[in-house]
C-alpha cells in the first residue's frame, strides 16, 4: 500500500506514542532522553512534524525498538507479531511477581477457552 507523506507522518507518530506509552514514559521524559524538546515529541506523535535524523535514531535507541518497526504500519504480519511481543515484554517487565502471575492465569484462561 502506498501512503501520502501526511499519512506516513501520522502513522509514524502513532507508533512512537504506542512505544513511548508501553515504555512507561511521558512525552517530557522521552524528550529528555532523546535530547530534544517536548514539542518535538508532541509534534511527532500527532503527525504534525517529522523528527530530524538525530531524534529519529534516538527514538529507536531510547524506546529499544528497531527503526524498521516504527515504519511498519501493519502490512507485514510477521513484523506486527514481533512488535506485539516487544510491547508485551515491555509491559511485563514493569509488573510485580504477583501481577505477572495474574497475567499468566488470564492468558491460560484465554488460551484454554
Amino acid at each position: 500500500m502506498t501512503y501520502t507523506d501526511k499519512e506516513i507522518m501520522k502513522k509514524f507518530g502513532e507508533k512512537v506514542k504506542l512505544y513511548r506509552k508501553s515504555a512507561g514514559l511521558t512525552q517530557e521524559e522521552l524528550a529528555e532522553k532523546c535530547e530534544c524538546s517536548k514539542q518535538t515529541i508532541s509534534g511527532t506523535e500527532t503527525g504534525y512534524s517529522f523528527p530530524s535524523s538525530k531524534v529519529l535514531f534516538s527514538l529507536s535507541k531510547v524506546l529499544n525498538v528497531p527503526l524498521m518497526n516504527l515504519f511498519n504500519f501493519g502490512e507485514d504480519k510477521t513484523s506486527s507479531n514481533k512488535e506485539l511481543t516487544t510491547i508485551l515484554e515491555q509491559y511485563m517487565s514493569r509488573l510485580s511477581y504477583e501481577e505477572k502471575n495474574l497475567v499468566l492465569k488470564a492468558l491460560q484462561f484465554i488460551t484454554e477457552n
